[in-house]
């Protein structure tokens, strides 16, 4: 898969991909120092490269994502389709990284867009192909899970809760926050979920039913006064340039922070080739360190999607 990812890279095939579809206008990008991704065209199966090699591996990752379905009640990441799971190489040239950032959002939160694709990213997967690469080259993916204390408290899934997605987290990291926009109020509210004798009740934390409004979003302003304060949330504008407007997110891009050192946990990944990686794709920050050797960084990565709670026909 090295050479393949190599050989479509030689014939061109590679386009420049940012954090918010504007990677040449709005951000700049340049091939030295931003991420470049080979999405095949009409898909990951064209008839281009080692073609045989890479419906191989989608195979192979096939099989994961039945078994992840089920393990982590998610039934909807079996069902094929042909808008539900992505399949890319990313190629990262000497100097190039990519700033924090989540992998999906709530569709509320991207304005009427959000609710026009009947599925959403759910597991985040990567696959490493750099031999012998080591930590001097750079280019580890820095994640900023919560810490092992909190994770160990928690007693409820992260990401999703019954269609509605994350936004936040309370009590220091230990409960999620989801955000519900099909309340009978017509509004959206903010809320934990607390296991009450074997069952799940909902603990409704923002003051009164709301109106998303446009980005970029604070939902700290919703939230009763006595969890304000322990409430953070995921993704905010300065910490992720798709979760700004339009007329912001270049200006955020340019400020991004690419280490994120003051983070209370940071747990960094070597890309070494043969190297699986999975996770949340609504709850975990990350981002692309620098490569400061002097050879691309290549790795094959994608999403396994689950159906979106509600989806719009747009004309």
């Amino acid at each position: 898969m090295h050479d393949d990812a190599q050989q479509l890279f030689a014939s061109g095939q590679f386009r420049p991909d940012g954090l918010t579809n504007t990677a040449i206008k709005e951000q700049g990008f340049t091939q030295k120092a931003d991420r470049q991704t080979f999405r095949g065209g009409a898909g990951w199966d064209d008839n281009i490269g080692d073609f045989q090699t890479r419906r191989e591996f989608a195979d192979r990752m096939r099989e994961l994502r039945v078994q992840l379905a089920t393990a982590l009640d998610r039934p909807s990441l079996a069902e094929e389709g042909t808008l539900k799971h992505e399949m890319t190489y990313n190629w990262y040239e000497p100097g190039a990284k990519l700033g924090r950032h989540l992998d999906e959002h709530h569709e509320e939160t991207k304005g009427p867009s959000g609710w026009t694709m009947p599925t959403r990213r759910s597991v985040t997967w990567l696959v490493y192909l750099n031999e012998g690469w080591t930590k001097e080259e750079g280019g580890a993916l820095r994640c900023m899970p919560r810490s092992d204390d909190s994770i160990e408290k928690n007693m409820v899934q992260v990401g999703c809760h019954e269609g509605n997605l994350q936004v936040g987290w309370v009590n220091d990291g230990v409960d999620p926050v989801f955000l519900d926009v099909f309340r009978e109020s017509g509004g959206a509210a903010l809320y934990q979920v607390k296991m009450k004798n074997d069952s799940e009740e909902r603990e409704i934390l923002s003051v009164r039913d709301f109106e998303v409004p446009p980005q970029p979003i604070d939902f700290s302003k919703f939230m009763k006064e006595e969890v304000r304060d322990s409430f953070a949330q995921i993704s905010t504008s300065r910490l992720d340039p798709r979760f700004a407007s339009a007329g912001t997110a270049s200006t955020n891009s340019n400020h991004h922070d690419f280490d994120c050192s003051d983070e209370p946990t940071i747990l960094d990944v070597t890309p070494v080739a043969g190297t699986l990686v999975l996770f949340d794709s609504v709850s975990l920050p990350h981002l692309v360190r620098e490569v400061t050797g002097k050879r691309q960084r290549i790795a094959a990565t994608g999403w396994f999607h689950e159906d979106s709670q509600f989806s719009l026909e747009m004309s």
